[in-house]
């Protein structure tokens, strides 16, 4: 495996380490009451809620298939990008499917918290978030690269139609002038001896 092929696991992988860190914070007047990584968004967790009298209650959060989405294609692009092919459109187009989905992630998030805390509650999002992101984007980004690169080594390895069609013509007038060649050299013969043996008689 050449080093550029090393790049596009190697931003995969540190996207899905990512995932360990804070994704969304959720804060009441400028207080946080709850934070989660991208894993627990991704796999679902458990929080506890405090309350105004008695302990705290439990509440468990279920998995957000968005950010379950997008992890599952970054560990898709790292298992492609390391794959014997060497085609790059498998990792980009996981890329593009996990971008889309932490956007889509952040939109329901968004959404869910203003729809649960009545414009209470504000969500934040952490440097996991963004640094997912941002990896998922330069994934798609290099293996686009590497897509259009092979595209215009394939085009220069393939001649032109042009080009085959002018080394058919010059291989064929090359086959004719060689037969004419050969017509003139018997049609001399034989009238050189059409001519001694007019001369003999």
């Amino acid at each position: 495996m050449n080093k550029r092929s090393k790049i596009s696991p190697i931003l995969f992988a540190l996207c899905i380490l990512s995932f360990f860190f804070t994704f969304v914070t959720v804060s009441c007047q400028g207080h946080d009451i709850a934070s989660f990584t991208g894993m627990q968004l991704a796999t679902g967790t458990t929080v506890e809620q405090p309350q105004m009298f008695g302990p705290p209650q439990k509440q468990k959060i279920d998995p957000e298939p968005f950010a379950a989405l997008a992890l599952l294609c970054a560990v898709v692009g790292v298992g492609t990008g390391l794959s014997s092919t060497k085609s790059a459109i498998a990792p980009a187009a996981s890329g593009i499917i996990g971008v889309v989905s932490l956007l889509i992630m952040k939109s329901r998030v968004d959404g869910e918290i203003v729809k649960r805390g009545e414009e209470m509650f504000q969500v934040s999002y952490g440097t996991g978030f963004f640094l997912a992101l941002l990896l998922m984007i330069a994934g798609v980004a290099w293996n686009g690269y590497l897509i259009s690169q092979r595209k215009k080594v394939a085009a220069l390895d393939t001649p032109s139609t042009a080009h085959k069609a002018a080394v058919k013509g010059n291989s064929s007038s090359g086959q004719s002038r060689s037969q004419d060649a050969s017509c003139r050299k018997v049609f001399g013969c034989l009238s050189r001896k059409s001519h001694l043996a007019t001369r003999e008689h």
